[in-house]
C-alpha cells in the first residue's frame, strides 16, 4: 500500500473514531441530563419519555403519567421563578375526586393546558377550581391536535362523568389537523407520527420527510434526536415562508386551510356526539385570524359556547407592558391568572348557545 493510501486510511479511521466517540459522549451527556432534570432512567429506551411527554402508539404521544419535577423558569423578561409541576394518573395535570358531590369540570387542550411553565396550583384550570368551586380534571399535551384531544375525551369521559367540558383551542390546531398543512409548516411541525382524520378514518402519518430514519432515531439515540430537533428549530427560525403566512393572507380562500376547517368541524362534531348533553365551553389560546373566526363558526355548529375574548386578556396585559409570558412564549403565572379570571367570568353566567347548521 502506498504512503498516500496509508495516510488516507489512517485519516478515515481517525475521523470515524472521533465521530463515534463524539456520538457516545453526546449520548451519555443527554442521558445524564435526563436523569438529573427529568428523572428518566439512564437505560430507558430513547423511544420512551421526553420529559413530560411519552410516545404512544395510539395517540402519537401523551402526557407522561406520574411525572414530577422541580425547576426554575424565567418570564419573557428574564425574571426567575420556581416551578413545581406534576402529572398524575394518565398524565392529567389536575385530577379531582370522581366520587365528590361537587360539579365536575373536564378541561382538555394542548401545551397551554399542560402548562409546564407554571406550578400545579398556578395553572388556569387549578385557579378555576377555586373560582368555580368545582372538581377539576385537566389534561393537555404539547403539540396536540383536535383528533388527539378527542381520543383523550373518549378515553376518560365515562369515568369522570363531567358536569361541564372546557375545550382549549389554539390556532395551530388547524395546521396539526391536516397532514399536508403540517408537512408544509416549519413553525408547527414536531416531526412525530400522529393520528389524522382523513375521509372519516384515523390514519397515522409523520409530517416530516425521512420517516423511517426519524423512527430509527427515536428508537436508538436520544442525542441524535436532540440534534435533529435543534435543526428543525433552526429551520423554523430562518425560513422565509411557511404555510401559516399564506393562510394569514388568503384565509378560507387557501384550499388547505378550508380543508382543515372542514376536518376540525367534523372532529368537533365527534366531540359533541361523545359528550352528549354535557355543556361545552371553548376558548382559544390566541386571537389570530382567520383561525379565531373559524373556531367561532365551528363552535356554533355544535352547540358549543365559544369564549372569543379570553385570549384578549393576555394581549391587553402585553399592551400595558405587563410580563405575562414565560421564556418559551406560553403563559407564565400572571398569564394563567388572567386567563382563569376571564374564563370564570363567562362560566359563572347562564350558558346561551344557538346551534347552527353546517353550511
Amino acid at each position: 500500500m502506498s504512503h498516500r493510501r496509508v495516510v488516507i486510511a489512517a485519516w478515515s479511521i481517525g475521523v470515524l473514531f472521533s465521530t463515534l466517540l463524539s456520538l457516545a459522549l453526546g449520548e451519555l451527556t443527554i442521558r445524564a441530563i435526563h436523569v438529573l432534570r427529568d428523572g428518566i432512567p439512564f437505560s430507558e429506551a430513547p423511544s420512551g419519555r421526553v420529559g413530560a411527554i411519552v410516545l404512544d402508539p395510539g395517540l402519537g404521544w401523551r402526557a407522561t403519567a406520574h411525572y414530577e419535577q422541580d425547576l426554575f423558569d424565567t418570564t419573557h423578561r428574564g425574571v426567575v421563578y420556581r416551578v413545581h409541576r406534576s402529572q398524575g394518573q394518565q398524565g392529567f395535570r389536575s385530577f379531582g375526586d370522581v366520587q365528590a358531590r361537587k360539579p365536575r369540570l373536564l378541561v382538555i387542550g394542548d401545551s397551554y393546558t399542560q402548562a409546564t411553565a407554571v406550578s400545579d396550583d398556578k395553572t388556569y384550570h387549578a385557579l378555576l377550581r377555586k373560582k368555580l368551586g368545582m372538581e377539576v380534571f385537566a389534561y393537555g399535551a404539547g403539540g396536540y391536535g383536535t383528533l388527539q384531544e378527542y381520543l383523550i375525551l373518549d378515553e376518560v369521559v365515562d369515568h369522570i362523568r363531567p358536569t361541564m367540558l372546557l375545550w382549549q383551542f389554539c390556532s395551530n390546531d388547524f395546521i396539526n389537523n391536516d397532514h399536508a398543512l403540517e408537512v408544509a409548516s416549519t413553525l408547527n411541525n414536531n416531526g412525530w407520527t400522529r393520528p389524522y382524520w382523513e375521509d372519516g378514518q384515523v390514519v397515522f402519518r409523520s409530517p416530516k420527510p425521512g420517516l423511517q430514519i426519524r423512527e430509527w432515531i427515536h428508537h436508538h439515540s436520544r442525542f441524535v434526536y436532540f440534534l435533529v430537533s435543534r435543526v428543525d428549530r433552526l429551520r423554523a427560525q430562518v425560513a422565509s415562508e411557511s404555510v401559516e403566512r399564506a393562510i394569514a393572507r388568503k384565509g378560507l380562500a387557501h384550499p388547505g386551510f378550508a380543508r382543515s376547517v372542514h376536518i376540525t368541524d367534523e372532529l368537533m362534531g365527534q366531540v359533541r356526539a361523545r359528550a352528549g348533553t354535557i355543556p361545552i365551553y371553548a376558548f382559544s389560546c390566541d386571537s389570530d385570524q382567520p383561525y379565531n373566526e373559524a373556531f367561532q363558526i365551528i363552535a356554533g355548529h355544535h352547540g358549543i359556547q365559544y369564549l372569543k375574548d379570553v385570549p384578549d386578556s393576555v394581549q391587553e396585559a402585553l399592551g400595558k407592558g405587563l410580563d405575562v409570558l414565560a421564556s418559551d412564549g406560553h403563559w407564565n403565572e400572571l398569564g394563567h391568572a388572567l386567563i382563569a379570571e376571564r374564563v370564570a367570568n363567562h362560566m359563572q353566567r347562564p350558558m346561551h348557545v344557538v346551534a347552527r347548521q353546517a353550511p
